[in-house]
């Protein structure tokens, strides 16, 4: 009868996942959506710094308007900066948020950053188009929309456009950066591949472990390559064996 001898000890190979590399597109898209964000801050933390000297400025120019139409102008001026600041502190905490998730690989960081792509090409356009509202404002040298945007500094309305530009450009261009990312990044594949690599077993499988159960005296066990080899172990006949091996009289 034959019988496998137990391994000492059995060794099991770790079967390897290949990590997740992450693409340079998501990279590039990442650092670019913080940069934006960086860049809005920096700009409403500039409109509320210059705010006061704008409405001084406005102030002394619509001298001999009425005070109701001049302090509706400087309330405008003020909403516009505080609502200006507050949006760009969200979207700032809101880009950081969504950049570390596209570095993780993070499929609901990319649907969100599709989003907010979507609504910043969005305020992108309306920022610009409010911006050549204003300067279509300018051509009546006594209104009071002259006077507030002649209070403006220098150069502040071609800043005001090349930032709106700038906005539509660079949210485009990320949706574009991660259109064009390998959709296996943001998917469950890496995790599914792990969690079948842990949960795998030794491949048992037909022609591997046969002869289990044979009858006395059979082939014991036979295992394919690479297992343990098979001790047969060759009973040895004793004196029960030679009473029950005579023939009855």
């Amino acid at each position: 009868m034959s019988y496998p001898v137990p391994p000492a000890a059995v060794s099991t190979a770790a079967t390897a996942v290949p990590s997740r590399r992450r693409p340079i597109s998501v990279t590039l898209a990442a650092v670019l959506l913080g940069l934006m964000a960086l860049g809005g801050l920096a700009y409403a933390i500039t409109t509320i710094a210059l705010a006061p000297g704008i409405v001084s400025r406005f102030r002394d120019a619509a001298q001999g308007a009425a005070d109701a139409e001049v302090d509706g102008f400087v309330t405008v001026v003020w909403i516009g900066a505080a609502v200006g600041a507050v949006v760009a502190v969200i979207l700032f905490a809101l880009c950081v948020v969504l950049a570390l998730g596209l570095r993780r690989g993070s499929n609901a960081a990319r649907i969100g950053t599709w989003i907010v792509s979507g609504l910043g090409v969005l305020a992108g356009c309306g920022s610009l188009a409010t911006v050549l509202v204003q300067r279509s404002g300018e051509g009546d040298p006594g209104s009071l929309g002259a006077a507030l945007s002649g209070a403006y500094p220098d150069g502040w309305i071609g800043l005001n456009v090349g930032v709106a530009v700038a906005q539509t450009v660079g949210y485009l261009i990320v949706a574009v950066l991660l259109l064009a990312a390998p959709g296996s990044f943001f998917g469950r594949a890496g995790a599914s591949a792990a969690g079948a690599a842990q949960g795998a077993g030794p491949p048992y499988g037909p022609g591997v472990l046969v002869g289990h159960g044979a009858p006395y005296g059979a082939a014991g066990p036979t295992y394919a390559p690479g297992y343990p080899p098979v001790v047969s172990i060759t009973p040895t006949p004793g004196q029960d064996d030679e009473f029950w091996s005579r023939p009855s009289s």
